[in-house]
């Protein structure tokens, strides 16, 4: 048995003078005595035919079969020969994982190719002997595992393989939670992004299936029933940086929770995350008496001509066709003056449906717009309703016409909020006020979505009505216990909760303080009646690896968000923006107001210039209104609402979707990301620069550097200091995040006193081994580096030199 083989890694081994390649999820390492050859990285523009480490990728597609806690995996790669000569390869891949697998197979073009599978102590002896032969240190990281490796076969100049790998895998289970893992990071030893990534699979199990989860990728799941799930994840000129992962539980409660927890350090507090997955069934025989309030309000002012009003039709068609005839509703519109469809909320029947439909179609856009007012009749129809009533505002503008005060808007709405109502607020383009929308969903119980520019509206409704539609779980209340006492979690996110909607996975990340018995007790109504859940789990004292540090992660990245929203909403004080600060540089969540911490003359440990900055930066959100007010609104719900740690700013970018250029002026467009890749193949990459005060329209502080006033007196055009990518700057590996300076990265919770007090050992030599022989498998990483690393390992810092 061996340590989960998960995926495939392949060590290539060639045979003549300069050749080598890479491909997607691979490696090629020589087995030539007389040359030496490092593993392949990325280069900007491969020429065909030429020499050298060339693979291209056309493919890399793995298949997933998983029945219980065994998964079946077909692996296929499609790679081609760049080179001038026939390469001689073998394929090799480490087993780095826990996870017992078995019946390999390998096959090329179709044809089973002979291979083994080697323990872990001869696997040490080839992985050790290739680093220390060819002064690489790509494979440190899997010093200590076992490895499977084929026969060596060819591939001629030019030509095009295809090779497969089918294993069986027992795959782990943490709790009530199964954890399949398949090892991507390696891809990034190529010379040139995958053309096409494609990750499929199907979960299969013998209950109900209730959580499905990636912690690593934004996957898509589609519920195919009780039992039966599938899975894909699709990305095409892109080089995976990190591991696939997928978590998933199975029982029989209408309501299923499981709990992660992430404890690095048993003096310090851990973190957990808390998954809810309701499953509540479709009202039956009596019960279907029993319907859902809904109140549609439409903006068809002046601004929404054209096809905004369009989208806003269809939007409201699909609402009211999704309707049931139990259910009641209204529709609202609103310019100047404020128009209702019926003047109480009605049943949903076939006929008052069709005359809602001839309502929606006969609406008209014009006139200026009247928010105060309409919020004000939706909210007084809300009252009428005999249960949760839901709210859908839709917006394109800033109030014109009567109350135009957003403060006092927000209060009259406050005044008039009914216990059990809902409000999903869509503020629809640039010009809409995001301050008065956020206020507006921390007062009424509900959400604020941002529609970008030329981004439909009808979608976004329909899926939020999708959402909201399904049976629900209303006025949920959640208590947690550990040991049976309350107080020992904290700050959790979200902080409150209202309706868990079946089919709609919440997630909540939080603090603990005390180890223990975890009680979770769950309640809320359902078709009239009360219904309580109790669940039980430990949280753990210490949980070693860092393999759960994507909990921690999550947690930062909300905890930024409402640290932006409370001082947004609120006002800031020196302890949120120093606790902004410290988040950002600790995990690489980079904000607009934290951007200078990817600027490589900016000292870390200088929380004073750091502070001054990112006040000056926070003043941006004085606007309440135009592209810089809405991104930055955008991108804090994206924050608080992210199901998923997020990476820096170019990943924050990519993974929410939202234009960073509007928000952060330091970020520039930049041709090219950390490993040459075109930025339109890997996202709209940033590039730092140093904005001026005198030509910075949004209000953000230069960054601090050697020579720059950090006060940000400065009067000079925009210059760009750097032109290195982000991902580049600010790199996370494993568990730590580490900032480029100097061409050294620098470990982010390295103080002054330990950089000064630091170990220098050089790469490659009998002291850099007999360290990584004291490292565990996540401590290996930071070794397996190109560049000169200063990390901390316990409270020792050590510089690891590149050799001569």
């Amino acid at each position: 048995m061996f340590r989960n083989a998960i995926a495939v890694i392949a060590l290539v081994s060639t045979i003549g003078i300069g050749q080598s390649s890479v491909h997607a999820q691979g490696m090629l390492i020589s087995s030539d005595p007389d040359h030496i050859h490092r593993l392949p990285r990325i280069i900007s523009r491969p020429v065909p035919g030429q020499p050298g480490f060339l693979y291209d990728i056309a493919k890399l597609e793995i298949d997933a079969s998983i029945r219980g806690q065994v998964a079946e995996v077909q692996v296929g790669q499609t790679f081609k020969n760049r080179t001038n000569r026939v390469l001689q390869v073998k394929f090799v891949f480490p087993l780095p994982y826990d996870g017992a697998i078995d019946q390999m197979t390998f096959m090329v073009d179709g044809e089973e190719l002979e291979g083994r599978l080697l323990e872990a102590d001869k696997a040490h002896e080839i992985y050790q002997s290739y680093v220390r032969r060819s002064q690489d240190p790509a494979l440190v990281q899997w010093i200590g595992t076992g490895m499977f490796q084929t026969q060596v076969f060819p591939v001629p100049a030019g030509a095009e393989r295809t090779v497969s790998l089918r294993y069986t895998q027992l795959c782990r289970r943490s709790g009530s939670l199964n954890d399949w893992l398949l090892p991507l990071s390696p891809t990034k030893f190529t010379c040139s992004p995958i053309a096409e990534v494609a990750i499929r699979g199907r979960i299969r199990s013998e209950t109900k299936l209730g959580n499905v989860y990636s912690p690593t990728h934004d996957i898509e799941i589609d519920r195919s029933g009780e039992k039966v799930v599938k899975f894909e994840y699709e990305a095409k000129g892109k080089v995976p940086d990190s591991d696939f992962r997928m978590m998933w539980d199975t029982g029989d409660s209408p309501v299923q929770v499981s709990v992660v927890a992430h404890r690095p350090k048993k003096n310090e507090d851990g973190y957990f995350m808390l998954m809810i997955q309701p499953q509540l069934p479709e009202p039956q025989g009596d019960q279907k008496k029993i319907g859902k309030n809904v109140i549609l309000v439409m903006d068809k002012s002046g601004s929404m001509k054209g096809e905004k009003i369009d989208q806003a039709r269809k939007a409201a068609d699909y609402v009211v066709g999704k309707l049931k005839g139990r259910d009641r509703f209204t529709l609202i519109n609103y310019d100047s003056v404020v128009e209702n469809f019926r003047s109480e909320l009605t049943s949903a029947d076939k006929e008052t449906r069709t005359d809602a439909i001839e309502y929606i179609d006969s609406m008209l856009a014009g006139g200026s717009t009247n928010i105060d007012e309409a919020l004000k009749q939706a909210l007084a129809m809300a009252q009428q309703a005999d249960g949760p009533a839901y709210v859908v505002f839709m917006t394109d503008g800033r109030p014109t016409v009567g109350e135009r005060n957003a403060m006092k808007i927000a209060d009259n709405a406050k005044r008039q909020l009914g216990d059990a109502t809902r409000l999903f607020s869509l503020g629809v383009g640039h010009d809409v006020n995001s301050r008065l929308l956020d206020k507006l969903a921390s007062i009424c119980l509900g959400q604020t979505m941002y529609v970008r520019p030329g981004q439909p509206l009808d979608q976004v409704v329909s899926r939020l009505y999708d959402r909201i539609g399904a049976p629900a779980l209303t006025d949920a209340k959640l208590k947690l216990t550990i040991d049976g006492k309350e107080g020992r979690t904290r700050q959790l996110y979200p902080s409150e909760m209202y309706d868990l909607f079946s089919g709609d996975q919440l997630v909540i990340v939080g603090r603990y303080r005390k180890a223990g018995k975890l009680q979770i007790n769950l309640s809320g109504d359902y078709l009239g009646e009360r219904q309580k859940f109790v669940f039980d789990n430990e949280l753990p004292k210490t949980t070693g690896s860092g393999k759960n540090i994507f909990v921690e992660r999550l947690w930062a990245t909300r905890r930024i968000g409402q640290i932006i929203d409370d001082i947004d909403l609120h006002g800031e004080n020196k302890e949120m923006v120093d606790e902004l600060i410290t988040l950002s540089k600790r995990h690489g969540i980079l904000t607009p107001y934290t951007a200078y911490l990817a600027e490589e003359k900016t000292d870390l440990n200088d929380m004073q210039a750091g502070r001054r900055v990112t006040q000056s930066n926070l003043r941006a959100l004085q606007q309440e209104s135009g592209r810089l007010a809405f991104s930055q609104r955008a991108f804090k719900g994206g924050l608080k609402s992210a199901n998923r740690a997020n990476d820096a700013l170019g990943d924050m970018e990519m993974n929410m979707g939202m234009d960073m250029s509007a928000m952060a002026p330091g970020y520039a467009a930049g041709p090219s990301n950390s490993r040459g890749a075109s930025a339109q193949s890997l996202g709209r990459q940033r590039q730092l620069a140093v904005p001026n005060v005198a030509g910075n329209s949004f209000g953000m502080q230069p960054i601090p550097t050697s020579g720059t006033n950090a006060t940000g007196q400065a009067s000079k055009p925009a210059q760009v200091l750097n032109r290195k990518s982000v991902s580049e700057v600010v790199r996370r590996i494993g568990s730590k995040t580490f900032y480029l300076r100097a061409e050294r990265l620098v470990d982010s919770e390295a103080t002054k006193e330990q950089i000064a007090a630091a170990k220098t050992i050089a790469q490659f030599s009998d002291a850099y081994f007999d360290l990584l022989k004291n490292l565990d498998e996540e401590q290996k990483k930071y070794l397996a580096q190109e560049k000169e690393v200063l990390v901390l390992v316990g409270d020792q810092a050590y510089v690891i030199a590149l050799a001569k």
